[in-house]
This record gives structure tokens, C-alpha cells and sequence, in this order.
């Protein structure tokens, strides 16, 4: 019988450049029995080659980023969009900022490293990294510069490479007002000359680029302190600057002090040949984050790429019993250094020379790497996620010694274990309620509920959007909860019944812990308590939730009850259906997705809330039949409805993955609805019309809301968060087209329709 291995976590720590090279390898060639999950706090990651080009305005932020969440796809990875924050070797668990501890089998660091902060002052600096806090920052500074009539002093501290890339991107950005005078770009060094650790005649070059660019270079000047003046040196010299970045020495995470890995006196992890930490089987740390212990190499990124494929292979080795492979790094490289405009710098066996032609070398050599990341394989018609084992073949997990068979019960043994179960629920967040007797553990719940209230009860189901359990039990939970938001009651408890995708026990236990901790977390937030359930066996992800909540008669809100003459408050934009779609297909950018689900974690109830006190009349939520199918479920054929079209907010992202097609497999269905639209012809055209039907999980909620306290009500929505809360319409007495009660005007009708509401016309 053929055996696989067990069925492990590997954990990738960061999405620099060698795990990039993972995640595309494995892309390629991903091993049946390892779950690969990336964790980043960012959804792109900057190609370091090419980031002087993105500072100088030779490329755009996404010809410069590799998107992780479009590679984890192709992958069949995981993505979890977090910050670690401390590792516990000993126990295999990440600490994760505002989340649960991951536990892993296989770990691997490529968090890369930060400039140095050592610096008094050092606060009041932009440090070069993270890229996309120091990108934002920098368009920032474009723009004030162009815009405003005073002068700017920028200085970047560091000669190294880096450094004197930047300030020449910087000048050359810049141009206009650095030969104007209004602008001065300083390049501040400790050392004699630049940049730092390349041959005489590469240091001979770049000081005449640095000129040829504008740039003030000043050698020598080892700086003390920042302060809000500029910078000091340490002979107590000043110089004046307005901003400063910094792109110094390199220093290590400091949260891997305590990890229990065995670190170099900088604070970088030690590993042998191998990328293998010190120590340590199971744990690999690549990038700026390692320190190779059979000699010292430099930060750069030239290494961390070639790293990538030695630790694809050896990730696997691990696994599977073969031999590791050992990571050999060049001697003598070529560095191309990139000088503002469109020149380089080549530097070879100490031999450096410049020209046009060496940079258009080099953004051949750098787009075309980026193109290995944008041309990925993603096949909707099969799982790309790898399988445990192959159909009616038996696997045994060595962790438990339990047979792992591909014939399962359909009955209760298709339960999760009981120890398993028993597990995650222990490790679970506190949680209160007033009205529980009992709850999880017994074997059902029992609630006392006040005699004057209302029971008001909704269920609903989701297969999993998302790769990340536990993000994914937070969206049920909103998801669900959101039926009683819509209804103006407050919930109290919820019961979960889950289908986990067949695995080793400890993998479903680290599953239904992620998976009900999101949930929970939820639930706690709005003083629900999760209070019993079920679990199964099954070849997906899944949640549902029956959520249970009180009102008072007086209080509750139905879908029905608008009047002509209501205003329509959309309180989220639309679009999750159509971005998850392209997710889905591999075509969604991550920031997109990103945007997506930032608008579905938004809760509902605070709208709910504001809705009612400004006198809402109708209330539901946007979810599966998108805005038009719930919108005339709010008219009951009684009424009609005049949609602001060019007034719609959107997701970012959400009209171009409409525009090419990209559409929830709902979507067709949910179209149905454009024939109770009276002038449809004008409109197939406008961005927003595909988006009319789009479904949307966790979407927000639509309100009819008295034309007074409209837009009240919408000030009071963006105050709160949800900021492209806005009014997209009017409810109107019903008219000769009652088979086609909505229609569809543009902005400059606006006016318009709301004078003839403030004279009683729609009434």
C-alpha cells in the first residue's frame, strides 16, 4: 500500500521573495497530504529590484508587487492576512495580533528585516519599510511639493545601495522642482564614499549620477540624532531637512527574541546549509530574516530569490523523507543600481559601468520575473487544493495512529471526535448570557427568555469564501446575525452546525478551534452566546448558525411598511459577490479583495440602530438576491422605486471584475429581476447595472427612512464607519407600471426628484 505523509501544516511567515517562489513552485507541483497556509500583513509584496523604479515613477504599485492573495490561490494555499507577533518554538504556535494562535508542523520565516531605529529621534523618520506605509507617505510629499509654493529639504540617511537609489528616484520624481530650487534631495553617509561595499570605480560612478541627479551628497557626516529641524551629526552640525527616511543598517524583528530560536548577536535567526534553523527540524527562516552561519551574506534580495527553490525542496524533504538540498550562494553577482531617470549603474567583478541601455537591461531582467508571478495557473475545474489521499486508499496519521479511510460513516460517525471536539471548545473566549441555563456540552440548551418580549429566530448557511477558518466563522456569524439586526432585535444566543473537510484529528481540531474562535468572537461582540451544535464530516467547509434574538412588539422592523416619499439608504457598497467570484478564478487583485472583506466585517447592528431612531419604516438586508431582488421584496408589488444609479457605492474593483464577467454563479438567477425595471435600455452599459443583482454575503442593510431624517440618518452611518453609507433612491407611489415598478435615473435628475418629494409629489 502506498503511504503518504501525514497530513501537515506548513506555515509560511511572511510573503517575501523566497516564499514567493514557494508558493509558486508549488503552484506547480503541490505535495497531496500538506496544507500550506502564507501569513502577511499585507496582501502585496514589493519586489525590492524594482522599488526605486516605483519611487522615481517608472511603474505603478502593482507592476512593483507581487499579489499574495492571487498566488495563494494558484497555490491551493491558505492566505491569513495578520501580524505575528511572537513564536513558541517548543509548543509549534504563532502568536497572531487580534487573533488565535496558528500552530504548524513545518515553519518558515521570511519576514525580512527593518532599518535600524537605534537612532535618537529615529521616531520622527519614515523608514523605507514597510513599503506601503513609505509609498503613501511619498505621494504625500509629491503631491505637497507640486501643489505648494515653499520649499522642502528631504534627506535620506544611509549610503548603502538602497540609500542612494532612493534619493536619486526621489530627485528624479521630483525634477521640475529640484532644478526650480524649491526641492532639495540630501543623501547623508557615515562613510567616505558611496555606496557603501562597492569597488572604487562603482563608488566613482554613483557619486557623479548622484550629481547629474540633483542630489546633495554629504560623506562623512555620521548623523547623532532626528529631531523636528532635521538631523545632527555627531560633531553637533546640523542640517535643516523638512523629512527624513531611512534606509540604514538592517535590524531583526524584535518579537524573535523570545521565540526560542537560536539567534546571531544582530537578532537574525542562525541557520546551516540547509535554510534550516539551528536547532530547531522543523523550522527554516530565509531573506533578510536569516543568518546564514557558514559565512555572512549581505541583505538582498538576490539571495532571497535564489533561496526559494532550496526551500521548496527542502519544505518537501522534510515530509517526505528525501535528502535536503543545501543552499550555495554565489560568489560574484551582477548589481544592477537603478539612477532616478531611466539609467543604471551594472557592477561586476569590480568593473561598474552606466548607461540607458544597462537600465532597460535591467527592467527586461526585472519585469520578467514579475510576469512568473502575474501568469498563474488556476483551474476551476478542478480542487487545486491538495488531497489527503487519493479515493478508497487508507492512510494512517502517526500523530494518533488512527486510520484515516477514505470510506466514511454518512450517519453519526461522520461526528467529529469527541476528544477533538472537546479540545477546540476548551480553548474557546469566555462567554455570558443572562438568559442561558445550559449550553454547549449538555445535550441541548435550555434558555429562560423575559415574559414580555418577542423570540425572534433566523438560520442561515455559508460555504466557506475564504481560505482562513477564522476569519470565515466571524463572516457566518455576521452573516447570520444580520437577519435580527434587520428586524430591530437584539439576539442572544446562537447554534452552530459545522462541516469540517476530512483530515487528521489534529488538523480538524486546529480547524474547529480557528473556525468557532471566529465565531464566537462575533457573537461575543453582540452579547450573543454560542450555545450548542453539531459536527460532521464533509468534502467542504461549511457554517451555519440559528441565531435567536428578543424584541419588544413595538420595536421589530419588517421588510415591508415604506410610504411614498421615503428616502432609500444603502448603508454598504456592493460588489462581494461579483470580487469573490474573481477571487474565485484567480483574477481579483488582492487589495480588492481586501476592500471586500473589510465591507462584509462591518456589522450591520449599529445601522440598524441609527436606522430606527431616524424613524425607519422598512428594513432588510442585502444578501443573496443582491440590491434589486430584496429591493422589491420591500415594495411588495404595491409600491415603486426610483434608483439614483450613478449614486450606488461600490467596492473598489467591483465594476471591473463585473465589466469582464467575472459573476457569482447567483448571479443569472438574481437577473431575472431586470425585467421590473421600466428603462433598462439606457443602462446594460453603466458599471453599476450588473452590480443591481450581484449577491452579497454579509452585506449591508436597505432602509426606507422618512425624507426629513434621510440624510441625517446617512451622517449618522459615516460617522459610525460606515463610510460610503449615501441615499441611492426613492420609494414612489405605485404607477401605471406596476409590473415594472423601478426605475433607473442619473445624478442630475437628483434635484429634480427631491424637490418634487419636498412638495408632497410622491406622496
Amino acid at each position: 500500500m502506498q503511504q503518504h505523509p501525514n497530513y501537515q501544516d506548513i506555515v509560511l511567515i511572511g510573503g517575501g521573495h523566497a516564499h514567493a517562489m514557494v508558493l509558486r513552485m508549488w503552484a506547480m507541483n503541490p505535495l497531496p497530504g500538506a496544507r500550506l497556509t502564507l501569513v502577511s500583513p499585507q496582501v502585496q509584496t514589493a519586489y525590492s529590484g524594482m522599488l526605486p523604479g516605483l519611487v522615481a515613477g517608472h511603474y505603478s504599485l502593482d507592476e512593483t508587487h507581487i499579489d499574495l492573495v492571487r498566488l495563494c490561490r494558484a497555490a491551493g494555499a491558505r492566505f491569513i492576512q495578520a501580524c505575528a507577533h511572537r513564536i513558541d518554538a517548543d509548543a509549534q504556535r504563532i502568536s497572531l495580533l487580534g487573533r488565535p494562535d496558528l500552530e504548524y508542523d513545518l515553519l518558515s520565516l521570511d519576514v525580512g528585516a527593518t532599518p535600524a531605529r537605534d537612532l535618537p529621534g529615529s521616531e520622527l523618520a519614515m523608514p523605507i519599510k514597510p513599503i506601503g506605509h513609505f509609498h503613501r507617505h511619498w505621494q504625500q510629499l509629491q503631491e505637497q511639493a507640486r501643489n505648494s509654493r515653499t520649499s522642502l529639504k528631504l534627506g535620506v540617511v544611509g549610503g548603502g545601495a538602497g540609500g542612494c537609489e532612493l534619493a536619486m528616484a526621489m530627485a528624479h520624481a521630483l525634477e521640475e522642482q529640484v532644478y526650480s530650487g524649491r526641492v532639495e534631495v540630501h543623501l547623508i553617509h557615515a562613510g567616505g564614499a558611496v555606496p557603501q561595499g562597492y569597488p572604487l570605480m562603482a563608488r566613482r560612478l554613483m557619486e557623479r549620477e548622484l550629481r547629474r541627479s540633483g542630489v546633495k551628497l554629504h560623506c562623512n557626516w555620521p548623523v547623532a540624532a532626528i529631531d523636528d529641524r532635521g538631523v545632527r551629526a555627531e560633531s553637533g552640525e546640523t542640517l535643516a531637512l523638512d523629512e527624513v527616511f531611512l534606509t540604514t543598517n538592517a535590524c531583526a524583528p524584535p518579537w524573535l527574541a523570545d521565540s526560542g530560536l537560536t539567534l546571531d548577536a544582530q537578532g537574525f535567526v542562525r541557520v546551516d546549509k540547509t535554510l534550516r534553523a539551528e536547532g530547531r527540524d522543523n523550522v527554516f527562516a530565509t531573506g533578510d530574516v536569516a543568518s546564514f552561519t557558514p559565512y555572512p551574506l549581505p541583505k538582498a534580495g538576490v539571495y532571497a530569490v535564489r533561496q526559494g527553490p532550496v526551500l521548496f525542496h527542502n519544505l518537501r524533504a522534510a515530509l517526505t523523507g528525501a535528502p535536503a538540498k543545501e543552499f550555495r550562494p554565489q560568489k560574484q553577482f551582477l548589481s544592477l543600481l537603478s539612477c532616478g531617470e531611466q539609467r543604471a549603474i551594472a557592477v561586476r567583478n569590480g568593473i561598474a559601468v552606466v548607461g540607458g541601455a544597462l537600465w532597460r537591461w535591467k527592467n527586461h531582467i526585472d519585469t520578467t520575473f514579475m510576469r512568473r508571478f502575474s501568469a498563474l495557473p488556476v483551474d476551476m475545474d478542478t480542487d487545486r487544493r491538495p488531497r489527503l489521499f487519493a479515493p478508497h486508499q487508507q492512510v494512517i496519521d502517526e500523530r494518533s495512529g488512527v486510520t484515516l479511510s477514505a470510506m466514511r460513516c454518512n450517519g453519526c460517525g461522520a461526528k467529529v471526535g469527541a476528544d477533538v471536539l472537546h479540545r477546540a471548545l476548551a480553548k474557546l473566549p469566555p462567554q455570558k448570557s443572562a438568559f442561558l441555563l445550559r449550553g454547549a456540552g449538555d445535550d441541548a440548551a435550555v434558555m429562560e427568555l423575559p415574559e414580555d418580549k418577542l423570540l425572534v429566530q433566523s438560520s442561515d448557511q455559508l460555504r466557506a469564501p475564504v481560505e482562513d477558518p477564522w476569519l470565515f466563522g466571524r463572516l457566518a456569524a455576521l452573516h447570520a446575525l444580520s437577519d435580527l439586526f434587520a428586524m430591530h432585535a437584539r439576539p442572544i444566543a446562537a447554534q452552530a452546525l459545522v462541516t469540517l473537510p476530512l483530515a487528521a484529528a489534529e488538523i480538524s481540531r486546529r480547524d474547529l478551534q480557528q473556525l468557532l474562535d471566529g465565531a464566537v468572537h462575533e457573537l461575543n461582540r453582540h452579547q450573543c452566546v454560542l450555545s450548542g451544535g453539531h459536527t460532521a464530516e464533509g468534502t467542504e467547509m461549511q457554517l451555519g448558525l440559528t441565531v435567536n434574538g428578543l424584541a419588544d412588539s413595538e420595536q421589530l422592523l419588517e421588510k415591508t411598511g415604506a410610504r411614498a416619499g421615503d428616502c432609500l439608504i444603502l448603508s454598504k457598497p456592493l460588489g462581494v459577490g461579483t470580487i469573490l467570484a474573481a477571487e474565485g478564478l484567480g483574477e481579483a487583485r488582492g487589495r480588492w479583495v481586501q476592500k471586500a472583506l473589510e465591507t462584509m466585517l462591518q456589522s450591520n447592528a449599529s445601522a440598524a440602530e441609527l436606522c430606527a431612531q431616524h424613524g425607519a419604516r422598512a428594513l432588510t438586508d442585502v444578501t443573496g438576491f443582491g440590491l434589486l431582488g430584496h429591493l422589491l421584496e420591500m415594495l411588495d408589488g404595491e409600491l415603486g422605486a426610483a434608483l439614483i444609479a450613478e449614486r450606488l457605492p461600490l467596492i473598489p474593483g467591483a465594476a471591473h471584475c463585473a465589466e469582464h464577467g467575472w459573476l457569482s454563479s447567483l448571479h443569472p438567477q438574481n437577473a431575472t429581476f431586470y425585467h421590473r425595471i421600466q428603462n433598462p435600455l439606457e443602462w446594460r452599459d453603466l458599471p453599476q447595472w450588473p452590480l443591481l443583482a450581484d449577491p452579497q454575503t454579509c452585506g449591508g442593510l436597505l432602509a426606507a427612512v422618512p425624507a426629513p431624517q434621510a440624510q441625517a440618518c446617512v451622517v449618522a452611518m459615516q460617522r459610525s464607519g460606515l463610510r460610503q453609507a449615501a441615499i441611492i433612491g426613492i420609494v414612489e407611489a405605485p404607477g401605471k407600471g406596476a409590473e415594472q415598478p423601478v426605475r433607473l435615473l442619473r445624478s442630475a435628475d437628483w434635484q429634480e426628484l427631491t424637490r418634487e418629494v419636498a412638495e408632497g409629489a410622491h406622496l
